[in-house]
């Protein structure tokens, strides 16, 4: 367990100016505010990977110490970067190497609710501490699995890929067959025929390929094929979380929050 117990120096610096009084921490804080909400301070906390635990660690107070709730938030998103290569050897002894790069679109997790304080049958008191002057609650966080990291390589990536980004990049790989590329894939195809070849004006074959020839590319190209020519297949996982700790007056819904960013490992 990573444990989450230093406070940032800004708290370090504040409490020398709290009250000893819990009831009056800062008792000019409604006029440098203008309203009378509590303050919420959420610990920095270490990069770790989907299944680790967290120890989340806030501190919270108000004016009047009227602070009903105190909830724990987690939202967040992940974007990942393919790169696919092939590499085809024809008949004549002729290599062609074909890549692609797919940026996928960013995938966002929806906020949600880890905790909320106090819990059924509990007070905030319980969590009040003398020393800090301030309610502090510790929460452990489970990294959950949604935000686990990509770690297939090669002809593994290609079959864990979701179908909508394999399309995408066997559409850009299409792209680049040609006539040899094409036959040598597809060798069903007849490699003399005029619907899939383009010729000119000569009747001879210029080596590219026609419209059709690409949708027939994109509608034939199975993952099991796709490795039988793959040279490297390779995708960085960038995975960003976020942790938002709130604290919630009960006279008037006020509330003060607090944010932590992490990457997942």
């Amino acid at each position: 367990m990573k444990s989450l117990l230093k406070l940032t120096g800004f708290v370090l610096i504040a409490s020398v100016f709290w009250a000893c009084e819990k009831n009056d921490p800062l008792a000019d804080q409604a006029e440098l505010t203008g309203t009378q909400t509590p303050f919420n301070l959420l610990a920095q906390m270490p990069d770790a990977a989907a299944g680790d635990t967290l120890s989340l660690r806030t501190v919270c107070w108000s004016v009047n110490d009227d602070i009903a709730t105190v909830e724990f938030f987690h939202e967040g998103f992940k974007l990942r970067n393919y790169e696919v290569k092939m590499s085809v050897q024809t008949a004549a002894g002729n290599t062609y190497e074909l890549a692609t790069t797919l940026l996928e679109d960013s995938i966002f997790f929806d906020q949600s609710l880890m905790a909320s304080y106090p819990e059924e049958g509990t007070s905030l008191l319980d969590h009040y501490q003398t020393y800090e002057n301030a309610y502090v609650i510790l929460h452990d966080f489970i990294v959950p699995n949604i935000y686990k990291l990509s770690r297939e390589s090669n002809q593994d990536l290609i079959l864990a890929m979701n179908e909508n980004v394999y399309t995408l990049i066997v559409e850009k790989l299409s792209h680049q067959f040609n006539r040899a590329v094409m036959v040598t894939v597809f060798p069903e195809i007849n490699q003399f025929s005029v619907v899939y070849f383009v010729i000119d004006d000569q009747g001879n074959f210029t080596g590219e390929i026609t419209e059709e020839a690409v949708l027939y590319i994109q509608e034939h190209l199975t993952r099991e094929k796709m490795n039988d020519f793959l040279r490297e297949a390779s995708v960085s996982d960038n995975t960003r979380v976020t942790v938002e700790s709130v604290a919630t007056l009960e006279n008037n819904a006020a509330s003060a929050s607090s944010t932590r960013i992490f990457r997942v490992l």
